[in-house]
């Protein structure tokens, strides 16, 4: 009976375990999150402009089309994302502060309040904001 009893409590725990991760694994853009507990694949985006006054328009889609009209251009790549805030009440009314990076809002808000809602009650999204950082910048030839 004893070990009967055993093998039902590790079968439940197994069974609850792989529920909880059941869902995440038919969600978009979880499962390609790489090593070291990364975010996914930022959204990167590039083009090319020469020196002068196109770089204040966004200049061409790429070094080829820069090149035909230009003797010398530069190719510039950045990585978009989005940083959002959440916020919670933990267990002794403190107001606790969590943030969380995503390749869209949607994305890094629910990644913001599923975390803070396994830690504190109460959790709204206080800001969310979105960022682009170079990632490459080479001469085109």
């Amino acid at each position: 009976m004893k070990a009967l009893f055993g093998f039902i409590a590790v079968t439940m725990i197994a069974v609850s375990s792989f529920a909880g991760h059941f869902d995440d694994m038919f969600k978009p853009g979880r499962g390609d999150r790489g090593h070291g507990g990364g975010w996914g694949r930022p959204n990167v985006t590039c083009s090319a402009s020469d020196n002068g006054w196109e770089e204040h328009w966004g200049g061409h889609s790429d070094c080829r089309s820069c090149l035909k009209k230009h003797g010398s251009c530069v190719e510039t790549c950045s990585a978009s994302y989005y940083i959002v805030k959440a916020e919670g009440t933990d267990y002794r009314g403190y107001k606790m502060t969590l943030e969380s990076r995503g390749e869209s809002r949607y994305e890094a808000e629910r990644d913001a309040l599923r975390s803070c809602n396994r830690r504190y009650n109460n959790c709204k999204v206080i800001s969310s904001n979105s960022r682009s950082e170079t990632v490459s910048r080479r001469s085109c030839r």
